[in-house]
């Protein structure tokens, strides 16, 4: 496996047309995470203080409803930024939880250095617009295929989406994040092969 913070540096240069300055100073302010399949990266009433890079794994971003039920509002996967960014900017506790699904690797990023990387850098402060972007962009298209589509559609747009994650993921966190039960997934399946 590559080193993290290749994959890191990869990533992050793939988005800008810049070299980031002084690279290995900043990565050593950095960390890698190990995180077993199941383990919290945040936990739904805590506070945040840092942001992820997912290097290896899956994570599913979501809420945990007053009758007990869950609702995946989203997943992040290799090369991907994941934390609960309102709690982070707002510094107030996350509103979900974020959870591993596999063993995974991330590189951790304090709201410290993350700020001084901003307030120092233009081309890091490119980064992180850019990642913000992605991620309204990201909710904007789940809100119109929430108001739009019908389940069919969505599980069709799912599987273009993330082609590789349908067979890492089980059926039954498809289906919350469809906002469908998994016995009506599996039902919708089942239609789409015959």
């Amino acid at each position: 496996m590559i080193n993290p913070y290749e994959a890191f540096k990869n990533a992050v240069q793939a988005n800008i047309d810049k070299p980031i300055e002084n690279w290995d100073r900043i990565t050593e302010q950095m960390a890698t995470l190990s995180i077993k399949k199941g383990d919290y990266l945040i936990r739904a009433g805590n506070t945040v203080e840092e942001v992820y890079f997912c290097v290896k794994g899956i994570f599913r971003l979501f809420y945990l409803l007053e009758d007990g039920s869950e609702f995946i509002k989203s997943f992040c996967y290799e090369n991907e930024f994941v934390t609960s960014y309102g709690a982070l900017v707002n510094s107030f506790e996350s509103p979900f939880s974020i959870q591993a699904l596999e063993d995974s690797i991330v590189i951790v990023i304090s709201k410290g250095l993350l700020e001084e990387l901003i307030r120092n850098s233009r081309v890091w402060e490119m980064v992180v617009r850019k990642e913000v972007e992605k991620l309204y962009l990201k909710k904007e298209k789940r809100e119109m295929e929430f108001l739009n589509l019908n389940a069919t559609e969505r599980y069709n747009n799912f599987i273009k989406e993330y082609p590789e994650l349908v067979y890492r993921i089980p059926q039954y966190y498809i289906a919350s994040y469809l906002g469908i039960s998994p016995v009506s997934l599996s039902r919708l399946i089942k239609e789409l092969k015959n």
